[in-house]
């Protein structure tokens, strides 16, 4: 197969071989990037098709189209004219009208290209045939008049030949992927092709070559799209070319690209009208799940564009109403207010971070555990979630599960799960969660991960609630997705469960019917014994005093006078800075006294990192502690590495204490890669 590419742009070019390598290794390729050139290629080459590209500079491909087509030696050849505009439909009629067979948009579709590369060569390959065997026919006939006997029997011969070579042809019409229909306008006659019937699950005795075969498969609403285009490619002449819903035997649609081409009569009026139609349902599915995966993206960025204001606030809030907290008495009427701040400041933190995570934005700092342990500690906040009247079963499996996760992550899974219950079951009602192991041999797992052989823990969390429809289902974890009325859900409990999912490289699925309750199972890699140690849990320290002085950089007024009440509450001194450059100045002039840098790593004038290497060629052991609330993608994109120390905001003011703590006591500069709260 010998095709010819004529486009001015080479990168174009190059992309068209790299297709054709993946999509159509047969195909050999002949390039040109100017008209003249192209047109004198094909003179030479002869190839099979031609795919040419509208707009060149000199003269454009309908010109060099109507010039091919002039010349005898390449009238046959297809040409498929490229073009960047889809819906230019004066373009494709000035293409038609010199004589191109068809037309590919920008940017190339590749299964599209190769149908119409394939069906280009088919056609032509035929038409070269049957030309062929008329030249014969005509040598024949010429040749032997003078014996009819003779010619009698080499007609019959050829008649033989013909009718192969018609079949041929036929079987070519039954392989293509392609169903195929033909309007006889002035009579009413519609066939339709073996192909069109099977891409609709029927036998070819099964559906008769009728209209209403069309008509009455169609589905109701895009009774009226097709009627207007064919309205407008019959009398105005458009492109007919709709995507359309047509029923199958099963009683399920199907979704179908509908192209075709009508003949005129010399007053002008259509006479007859064939075209294809081709099976896109896979495609529209890929473009929806690419739709799905825009929205959520849309919404990362949405969040990612709050997290550092937000993040500052909430340090600021949270910091403030700790300090209150230390310095109230057990009994003082204030502290249970106080106590509803705190919480509700992580209440809004564990809404950023889950919107984070549901981007897969958020910096995760994981750990080896055993998950039923994560279990465990979250029951108790589980029984207040989902209320006094809806009990709650756990059952956990005696074996280890060693999994490596964000323990506050998968606890704010489980959390919005027991959630999502809470609503399903008004009546009251059971919550069950279970913990065991699914091996790689399981036919879900099997599904899921391609054949790949990995072990998974599992957590199976279960209600006795109203249940999902099938649609409800097939939705639940679209983000802005929900069955509450107005103002009572955001939509994004379960689409944040998901994107945790994907972040830990698990996943999760949902079953169950209406009024037989919902069903959710989490599947979350089982960790490497050989890399990591079990984690145990403890209690965190009582934060330590110091006497040190800690250099703190923080462009936010409001927390840079937070955290300097909290350093000296505790006994360090602080000198602070507001920008990048300040902190460089400040260490210079304080250097023998500093002991700790407390920095931001988005900052004024000279971001953290900028600093922090300056301040290294100043004092290459200098300790520094860095902080920042935005996401983990914005940061790395600044330089952070996984060599620094760095705390997430928002923070909490003992965690900042211990860290700093830590930090000081530590012989040399700590190299391990850690995020905070």
């Amino acid at each position: 197969m010998k095709l010819l590419a004529i486009d001015d742009n080479h990168d174009n070019l190059l992309t068209l071989k790299a297709l054709l390598s993946i999509f159509l290794p047969e195909a050999s390729l002949i390039t040109s990037q100017s008209a003249a050139d192209g047109i004198r290629r094909a003179r030479l080459e002869n190839p099979d098709t031609i795919l040419m590209d509208i707009q060149m500079p000199g003269m454009d491909g309908i010109e060099a189209t109507r010039r091919l087509k002039s010349y005898p030696g390449t009238q046959h050849i297809p040409i498929i004219l490229v073009t960047a505009h889809r819906t230019d439909s004066a373009c494709k009629v000035s293409g038609l009208e010199s004589g191109a067979d068809a037309f590919l948009s920008k940017p190339i579709d590749e299964s599209e290209l190769v149908a119409q590369i394939k069906a280009m060569v088919r056609i032509k390959r035929t038409e070269d045939a049957l030309r062929q065997e008329r030249d014969s026919l005509e040598e024949l006939v010429e040749t032997r008049t003078a014996d009819l006997q003779q010619a009698y029997q080499a007609l019959q011969e050829n008649m033989g030949r013909l009718a192969e070579s018609e079949e041929r042809y036929a079987k070519a019409v039954r392989g293509t992927s392609d169903g195929l229909w033909d309007w006889n306008i002035l009579t009413g006659e519609y066939y339709i092709s073996a192909r069109w019937k099977e891409l609709l699950g029927f036998f070819e005795d099964e559906l008769e070559n009728h209209v209403d075969s069309y008509y009455s498969r169609l589905h109701p609403d895009d009774l009226p799209l097709v009627r207007d285009a064919l309205q407008a490619h019959l009398v105005h002449r458009v492109p007919y070319d709709v995507e359309l819903r047509l029923r199958t035997k099963s009683d399920d649609f199907l979704r179908f690209r509908s192209r075709g081409q009508a003949e005129w009569n010399d007053e002008g009026k259509a006479v007859r009208m064939a075209g294809a139609i081709s099976d896109v349902t896979e495609r529209w599915r890929m473009e929806e799940q690419l739709r799905q995966s825009q929205k959520m993206e849309a919404v990362g960025q949405l969040a990612g564009g709050v997290a550092h204001d937000f993040n500052n606030i909430l340090t600021v809030i949270a910091g403030y109403a700790n300090i209150l907290k230390m310095d109230l008495v057990r009994e003082s009427p204030q502290l249970e207010v106080v106590e509803q701040i705190i919480i509700a400041s992580e209440r809004a933190a564990q809404l950023t971070r889950g919107l984070l995570a549901f981007s897969r934005k958020q910096a995760m700092a994981p750990q080896r555990i055993n998950l039923s342990e994560i279990v465990l500690h979250v029951e108790k906040f589980l029984v207040r979630v989902i209320g006094e009247d809806i009990q709650l079963k756990t059952e956990l499996v005696s074996e280890p599960l060693p999994v490596f996760v964000d323990i506050g992550q998968i606890e704010q899974v489980l959390i919005n799960l027991a959630a999502n219950a809470r609503d399903a079951m008004t009546n009251g009602g059971q919550f069950i969660i279970k913990t065991g192991l699914q091996e790689p041999d399981d036919p879900y797992l099997r599904a899921q991960l391609c054949g790949a052989r990995c072990r998974y823990a599992v957590v199976t969390v279960s209600d006795t609630g109203k249940g999902m429809d099938p649609e409800t289902r097939k939705r639940i974890f679209e983000p802005f997705f929900t069955t509450k009325e107005l103002g009572k859900g955001t939509g994004l409990g379960m689409a944040i469960v998901y994107g945790i999912m994907q972040q830990h490289n698990g996943f999760i699925n949902v079953c169950g019917s209406e009024g037989q309750g919902t069903t959710f199972r989490i599947y979350l890699p089982i960790a490497d014994d050989r890399e990591w140690v079990l984690c145990e849990a403890i209690a965190p320290p009582v934060a330590k005093t110091g006497t040190e002085t800690i250099l703190v950089a923080e462009d936010d007024a409001s927390v840079r006078n937070l955290v300097e009440m909290v350093l000296k509450k505790f006994g360090y001194q602080v000198i602070l800075a507001q920008d990048g450059q300040d902190v460089i100045d400040k260490f210079r002039a304080n250097r023998d006294s500093i002991g700790l840098i407390l920095m931001d790593i988005i900052m004024p004038k000279k971001n953290g990192i900028e600093a922090y290497g300056e301040i290294k060629q100043i004092q290459p052991e200098v300790k520094v502690l860095f902080t920042s609330g935005y996401t983990s993608d914005f940061i790395q994109s600044r330089g952070v590495d996984q060599g620094v120390e760095l705390i997430m905001k928002p923070v909490q003011p003992m965690e900042l204490l211990r860290r700093v703590r830590e930090i000081l006591e530590a012989p040399e500069p700590m190299r391990r890669s850690r995020t905070g709260c």
